[in-house]
């Protein structure tokens, strides 16, 4: 899904479909770094697993970790993405957590009107509570 928001218009959700015939292997990441630059923003995925003999540089070398996948994104997607995994992030929390217990989660700050899924408490949903755009 994208949005697109031109200054004269209202912002608009845009579908496209996923061709999912030529996915790329699934990899496992147990680390992760993140660069920007004014223009995009990387993200570097790493897999680590620090037994001996695994990927050492040379004798008293500690081991390195192996990059599994690099992805850049432009700020906008970025944000999406961003904004995807909060939501993400507060709705598992809610799924987890023992009853009584409030979980960390996020909120957007700054943006009338749009807010994160999840922030509600887990069994019932806070009173005037705003929903994405494009949320059925």
């Amino acid at each position: 899904m994208s949005n697109t928001n031109h200054p004269d218009q209202p912002e608009q959700v845009v579908r496209i479909e996923v061709d999912w015939s030529d996915e790329p292997p699934t990899v496992y990441a147990n680390g992760a770094q993140l660069v920007h630059t004014q223009t995009e923003f990387s993200m570097v995925f790493t897999e680590f697993a620090g037994f001996d003999g695994r990927r050492a540089r040379g004798p008293g070398q500690p081991p390195r970790a192996r990059v599994v996948a690099s992805v850049r994104l432009h700020p906008d997607t970025y944000f999406q993405f961003v904004t995807a995994c909060a939501s993400n992030w507060n709705k598992f929390a809610n799924a987890i957590s023992p009853p009584g217990v409030s979980p960390p989660k996020f909120k957007l700050i700054g943006v009338q009107g749009v807010q994160l899924e999840g922030i509600e408490t887990p069994n019932a949903a806070a009173p005037g509570a705003a929903r994405q755009p494009g949320e059925d």
